[in-house]
């Protein structure tokens, strides 16, 4: 496995334990906040890397992004990008340019919302309470 496929297997894992929590968007206080998951944004994010791309000339970038299709019709786009990462053999300017920008957001949403990486899956609120980062 080259380090662009084990980054890209480290954020499949990660993206996949995050994807299932519920984040509280508007005021904590009330009840009037909506609450999304992870995968709520997966077509945002996507989208973001695929508009990047182009404003800044990266066609291999654009290409290994909609060779499935457009964004808007592939399902789970993030998931499907880091599992042609970590499986396919993906050519260095692709992953050198993807994958940063991929850390940064993935590990910058468990930062903010995600529970520390030991912390366990299963056991409750106040199990996932004791395991959030400070």
């Amino acid at each position: 496995m080259t380090a662009a496929q084990q980054q890209a297997a480290y954020l499949s894992g990660l993206w996949n334990r995050l994807s299932g929590q519920h984040v509280a968007l508007g005021c904590s206080c009330t009840m009037s906040g909506m609450s999304v998951t992870l995968d709520d944004f997966e077509h945002d994010i996507a989208d973001y890397l695929w508009a990047e791309s182009e404003r800044l000339g990266q066609t291999d970038v654009v290409a290994f992004l909609l060779m499935p299709g457009p964004i808007a019709s592939q399902d789970q786009a993030i998931r499907g990008i880091l599992s042609r990462l970590e499986e396919e053999d993906i050519a260095d300017v692709v992953t050198d340019w993807l994958l940063p920008r991929m850390t940064k957001t993935i590990e910058s949403y468990a930062k903010l919302h995600g529970p520390a990486p030991e912390a366990p899956l299963f056991g409750g609120s106040s199990s996932w309470r004791k395991g959030y980062r400070d």
